[in-house]
Formats: structure tokens, C-alpha cells, sequence
């Protein structure tokens, strides 16, 4: 009478086992054939140059190619819903920027993907700082002054911002509720339309990721008002925070490598690690600190933590600015 019990549950754990090995196999021997690694960014921009170091990195010390795929636009919408519809076996990725995880989903109305249910963070790749800049005829150049500005003409103050409910964009939208000045914030479809205007005259002041504007700014051509870090940076230690001026307004943009859920727990652990040892390199941080970027390695359970933060955060941003589905 015993026997038959046991037989079942040996037979049960024969059928798991063989349920199982595949994925085991899978994860032990990956990767045995290219990556696929879908970026949420255009060709030639600084996360793509960001993106293609890091896959570089990775091709070597895996021994596999990680071949880089621009899906940007639509606030990441294009790129994620790309990847969630691949298969979470290793062999697809997503380098994917911020608002995608933390905005988008509160931006748009129609989605293609549900990011805590789709996907799996696997490291933070870096942190890329915004920095507001000023033109040669704006009239303020300094961020007391540009506030002074706003405060006394209100909405005459025009601020460019590379896309409608970006993360610059409400950034600057986050200076203007916080202060006494009321800033005109002047939306564009890409970082290169915002920094002609501002060059044509058009605008007076712009607010990006320190990538897109540190050629001009070590050129001469356009002045640092102040940074979003909390901190002052090591290259510009004399611009000013904008806490230093509005409290507690620290905005930073950032990027993850995530993959889709259901990859095996052992590949996205490798990768981390693979992505742990890149951040120690020097080259590495002198090559995306030329980009305006910083590796910030973090714990899975340190990832989880802050991916949540930052969500909680522009939840709360995008409710007190009345934030519209578009």
C-alpha cells in the first residue's frame, strides 16, 4: 500500500526534473548564440554610444556578440514593446532610460507594455545628470537671477526641453512649481531641435542630460546655470546645484539593463555581475564620464528599492502638476 505513493512521487519528481533540465541546460550553457539588445534610444545619441560600450564589454567577456538594437521614441513605448514580446530565454534584452519605467505609463494613454509585470531589472547601468543651460542673450544666467527673471515676468522666461513630459521637461516644470518664478517651458521633438532654438535665439535657457550639451557648454557656447544632482559634479564643481536654490528638487536621469520576465534567474545574476565589473574599470568611467554618465552598481534588492523610489517619486510629481495622458 505504501508503494504506490512513493512510486507517484518519484514519478512526479522524474517528470519535474525533465520539466526543468532544459531550463537548467539553458541558463548553464548561455550564451551559445548572439544577444539581441533592444536600446529605447536613437543611433549616434549618447545612450546608444553608452549602450554599445557596455554590449562591446559584455560580447568580450561572454564570448557571444551582443548585438544593439535602437527602438527609440514614444517614451520607450516602442522599444518595450518590442522586447516584451520576445521570449525571456537570455538572448533578448532592453537598455532602457528612465522615464520608461517611471513616466511613460503615466504620459500615454495607450501602452505596450506594463513594466512590473513584463520585466526583470537586472543592473543599473548609470546615472546620467541633467543640467540646465543658458544662451548668450539670455537676459539671466544664473539661477537666482533666473528665478528673480521669472518671478517679476512671469512665463516670459522661455526654458527648451527636448520632449513634451520627458524627464527635463518636468524637471523644469518641478523648478518652476517650487520657486517664486514661473517658468515657460518650450517642448521639442529631440535634444538637437532644443539646442538650435536656443542658439537661434528662440529660447533662452534649456534643461537636458549633461550628454547632450557638454560640447557645447565646454565650447563657450552656452553657460551651466545649475545641475540636478544632489551633489556639485567633479567636472563642474563651480555650477551650483538647483537644491542649492529651490529644496529638495534633485532629479536625475538614469539607465537600467533589464530583461524580460521569465529569464533564468542564474543569466540575469552573470549579467549583473559581468556589469558589477565594468563599473570598477577605469576606462569604462572615463569614457561614459566623457558622455556625461556615471556607473552606480547597486544590489538586485538595492535596484528593486530604488526602481520603486523613482516611481513613487514622478507619481507623485506627475499628480501635482496635472500631468495629462497624451
Amino acid at each position: 500500500m505504501g508503494g504506490e505513493p512513493m512510486n507517484i512521487a518519484i514519478r512526479f519528481g522524474i517528470w519535474l526534473m525533465a520539466l526543468l533540465s532544459p531550463l537548467v541546460a539553458r541558463a548553464e550553457f548561455w550564451p551559445d548564440k548572439p544577444v539581441r539588445v533592444i536600446v529605447t534610444a536613437p543611433t549616434a545619441s549618447a545612450p546608444d554610444v553608452m549602450a554599445r560600450l557596455i554590449a562591446d564589454r559584455l560580447s568580450r567577456a561572454f564570448g557571444q556578440q551582443f548585438i544593439i538594437d535602437n527602438r527609440g521614441g514614444a517614451g520607450g513605448n516602442i522599444g518595450l514593446g518590442a522586447l516584451r514580446r520576445l521570449p525571456g530565454d537570455g538572448y533578448a534584452l532592453g537598455v532602457v532610460h528612465a522615464a520608461a519605467i517611471t513616466l511613460t505609463h503615466r504620459t500615454m494613454r495607450e501602452m505596450q507594455y506594463d513594466f512590473d509585470k513584463d520585466f526583470v531589472p537586472v543592473a543599473l547601468l548609470a546615472s546620467a545628470p541633467l543640467m540646465m543651460v543658458a544662451a548668450e542673450h539670455a537676459p539671466a544666467k544664473t539661477l537666482p537671477d533666473v528665478l528673480a527673471l521669472a518671478g517679476s515676468r512671469p512665463d516670459t522666461v522661455t526654458v527648451a526641453v527636448p520632449s513634451i513630459n520627458s524627464v527635463p521637461h518636468l524637471a523644469t516644470e518641478m523648478v518652476s512649481q517650487r520657486s517664486n518664478g514661473k517658468l515657460f517651458t518650450v517642448p521639442f521633438n529631440s535634444s538637437t531641435a532644443a539646442i538650435q532654438a536656443l542658439l537661434s535665439r528662440d529660447v533662452m535657457l534649456m534643461t537636458d542630460g549633461i550628454a547632450a550639451l557638454a560640447s557645447m557648454v565646454e565650447a563657450g557656447r552656452l553657460k551651466p546655470v545649475a545641475v540636478f544632482s544632489k551633489d556639485r559634479l567633479p567636472q563642474y564643481p563651480s555650477v551650483p546645484t538647483v537644491t542649492e536654490f529651490v529644496p529638495d528638487t534633485v532629479v536625475n536621469g538614469w539607465f537600467v539593463l533589464v530583461a524580460p520576465r521569465g529569464t533564468p534567474e542564474d543569466v540575469v545574476t552573470r549579467l549583473a555581475r559581468e556589469i558589477e565589473k565594468s563599473a570598477a574599470q577605469s576606462d569604462i568611467v572615463a569614457r561614459m564620464a566623457a558622455l556625461g554618465m556615471y556607473p552606480a552598481p547597486m544590489s538586485g534588492s538595492e535596484l528593486q528599492r530604488f526602481i520603486r523610489s523613482e516611481q513613487d517619486l514622478w507619481l507623485g510629481v506627475t499628480d501635482q502638476l496635472g500631468v495629462q495622458r497624451q
